[in-house]
């Protein structure tokens, strides 16, 4: 892994919690693409979305077994949990699918985070800036495409998208975070404390973020369990 890579991946696992994991509810309801679902089927797939919701991945894997696979949610929620369980290669199949659906954004945004993970920094930024191009007003696509731009050190771009990010969303707890990561790593100390203490960022949280931003720069920590605790973006 390069340093680009190792750096968005031991980042992602302080600032990102996985990247701007949406909370389910609003992963599905963004993009059903109105399409027609029997009763008992809304209901499992409700289920599974609160599973998902919570963390417990393997079992919305579970009742995913059943679930259509023709169902844009489907592959979504189903691509969620293969990631978040390390099933990477499956996660791949499922978020390329996705990206052939109504649904498309996320499926490119899905894309990128995988292959972040595994180092390939070029082409994540290529998925995800196709992410950002479909769904524009997103604030969880617009506080990835910034990362991945942090990542490449173009500091001043990446704080114009977690600033949208702010705006589309107010009070993002990621973007703002990634926010006073970027103005760290810009050489701006003063003002990342300032828009950490007016955004109710605990000092001993602030200390992690600064840490973390030397971290940023150091590609010694490929083999860390950190760099392999969980997938960027």
């Amino acid at each position: 892994m390069n340093k680009l890579s190792i750096s968005l991946c031991s980042v992602a696992l302080v600032v990102l919690s996985g990247c701007a994991n949406m909370p389910a509810a609003k992963q599905v309801t963004a993009g059903n693409c109105n399409v027609p679902v029997s009763k008992e089927e809304s209901v499992t797939l409700d289920l599974i979305e609160q599973q998902v919701a919570e963390k417990q991945y393997y079992s919305a894997l579970a009742y995913l077994e059943k679930a259509p696979d023709s169902s844009p949610r489907v592959l979504r929620l189903r691509a969620e949990a293969q990631r978040n369980t390390g099933m990477l290669n499956e996660a791949y199949a499922s978020y390329r699918n996705l990206s052939l659906s109504c649904m498309a954004a996320y499926g490119h945004a899905g894309m990128a985070k995988i292959l972040a993970t595994r180092g390939d920094i070029p082409q994540a930024h290529q998925q995800m800036l196709k992410a950002r191009r479909l769904a524009p007003s997103d604030a969880d696509i617009r506080n990835d495409y910034g990362f991945i731009l942090l990542a490449h050190k173009d500091f001043k771009a990446a704080q114009r998208e977690f600033m949208t990010a702010l705006q589309l969303q107010p009070g993002h707890p990621v973007a703002i975070r990634n926010m006073v990561m970027s103005l760290i790593l810009d050489g701006d100390s003063r003002t990342a404390l300032r828009m950490a203490k007016n955004n109710g960022i605990p000092s001993e949280e602030f200390r992690e973020l600064l840490s973390q931003a030397n971290a940023f720069k150091q590609p010694t920590i490929a083999g860390s369990n950190i760099a392999k605790q969980g997938a960027p973006l």
